[in-house]
């Protein structure tokens, strides 16, 4: 049941031009949304780039991402700049 869910997201992510990590078990998927970030204006947005994109993602296109640099430390925090977290379990 779930690797048919993980399989659409994979497809969706792919296909709008993210880059999926395909998780081996669990319902959350990390996307490298790099190729899409010098597309769409973040400039209105603050904090971390995975937060404007998530932020951004959220507004514009009603599809809520989890910006994963929340779980990192201050110094960590530029490791998960091109990432966002999805949950696939709905």
């Amino acid at each position: 049941m779930l690797e048919k869910k993980r399989d659409k997201m994979v497809k969706f992510l792919s296909e709008v031009g993210m880059a999926p990590v395909i998780p081996a078990g669990g319902y959350f998927m990390l996307a490298d949304f790099s190729a899409l970030a010098s597309k769409v204006d973040l400039s209105n947005e603050a904090g971390t780039l995975d937060y404007r994109f998530s932020k951004w993602l959220s507004k514009n296109k009603k599809l809520q991402g989890i910006p994963p640099s929340a779980f990192y430390g201050d110094e960590d925090k530029p490791l998960a700049k091109n990432l966002i977290r999805f949950c696939f379990i709905k």
